[in-house]
């Protein structure tokens, strides 16, 4: 009897052991698992890569050579990349991790920007490496970030891609003449266009109303008066009673503002290196 109680003793000791073992080596596989997919979601080829499946394959083909060929001309890697999950993270520390894992910008002395769409939450992320900080600086990034935001809304996604391409081309540019985009120096909102628009408008007058002044004092033949009694017929009007009536009244309210935040838009995240949003 004692020894049937031993046994059952240790199968049951032996059973829990197993069951143990089974759930450690379960733990280590989804471990490895999860660890694989996410080594897997940070491979990163070219200088495009649509994991979301945002793009047609010509799209992507031809921003990856726009993309390239901006590189090479710079001598600073031009990146896109989509996703469907970054993982819960940071988009801007998920962006470096992809280029120092990749070994991105390696071919351009570590130089890059690099453009990444999740779809997840909906986010949006601009992080620059290397010398391409200088021409990207915080308030350039978030400028970028403006401009795109309505297709980014819209996903008009390749419209929103193309532009980043040709911003970054003028950024770099910008960048090469010593004249980088800051809060000092304003992307695409300097008073130029106004300006000459304002010009134009008030020469034209000017020159229009010399030409009108001019034709009306050739025909005006009659010699002007000095009051409007002088216009009329003697006897004709006979003014009885004078009096002055209130007609209308009107208030006017407005809301005055108490936000006294400045710079930057609404929404947006920027660190050193990178700025971040929700479109």
């Amino acid at each position: 009897m004692g020894r049937i109680k031993k046994a059952k003793k240790t199968r049951q000791i032996f059973l829990f052991l197993a069951s143990f073992l089974a759930g450690v080596l379960l733990h280590q596989g989804v471990c490895g698992f999860s660890v694989q997919a996410s080594s897997e979601s940070l491979m990163f080829s070219g200088m495009v890569q649509d994991d979301a499946g945002l793009l047609t394959a010509g799209e992507e083909e031809a921003l990856e050579q726009e993309c390239l060929d901006l590189s090479d001309r710079y001598n600073t890697g031009v990146y896109i990349v989509t996703t469907r999950d970054f993982g819960g993270f940071d988009i801007k520390d998920w962006q470096r991790e992809l280029f120092e894992k990749n070994r991105l910008g390696e071919n351009f002395g570590g130089s890059g920007i690099m453009l990444a769409i999740s779809m997840s939450e909906r986010d949006w992320g601009l992080v620059g490496f290397g010398a391409a900080q200088e021409a990207f600086t915080t308030y350039g990034r978030e400028r970028i970030g403006e401009l795109i935001l309505d297709d980014l809304s819209d996903e008009e996604f390749y419209e929103a891609f193309s532009k980043y391409v040709s911003l970054a081309d003028d950024y770099l540019t910008a960048a090469k003449e010593g004249k980088p985009y800051t809060e000092k120096h304003r992307y695409g909102e300097g008073y130029r266009i106004p300006l000459v628009i304002g010009v134009s408008f008030l020469l034209s007058l000017c020159i229009s109303l010399v030409i009108v002044m001019s034709w009306k004092k050739s025909m005006n033949t009659r010699v002007r008066q000095g009051g409007a009694m002088e216009y009329l017929k003697e006897g004709s009007f006979r003014l009885q009673n004078r009096s002055d009536q209130f007609l209308y009244h009107r208030v006017t309210k407005r809301k005055l503002s108490n936000d006294s935040s400045s710079g930057g838009s609404s929404g947006m995240h920027s660190d050193s290196s990178g700025t971040s949003g929700k479109f």
